[in-house]
């Protein structure tokens, strides 16, 4: 049951790490150039919702690559 409560925290950690990178990637980005002029709030939160995207499917495959990873070991 510990392990379970572990993984849990791991997997927060690594979801909220993933998702402030990509918010810091996604910045580099000039996506003001797309969006009309008058439209700051919706160009930020598309930002927004951008970087949880990406940071949510970053963090899946970390996830799925631990996991993974971790079961290896009933291969030996």
């Amino acid at each position: 049951m510990k392990q379970l409560g572990i993984h849990a925290v791991i997997s927060l950690i690594i979801y909220f790490v993933c998702i402030a990178l990509a918010f810091q990637a996604i910045k580099a980005i000039r996506i003001e150039k797309l969006i009309r002029s008058n439209r700051v709030f919706e160009s930020q939160v598309f930002l927004l919702f951008s970087a949880i995207g990406l940071g949510y499917l970053v963090a899946q495959f970390i996830i799925a690559l631990i996991d993974t990873s971790m079961q290896l070991s009933n291969l030996f």
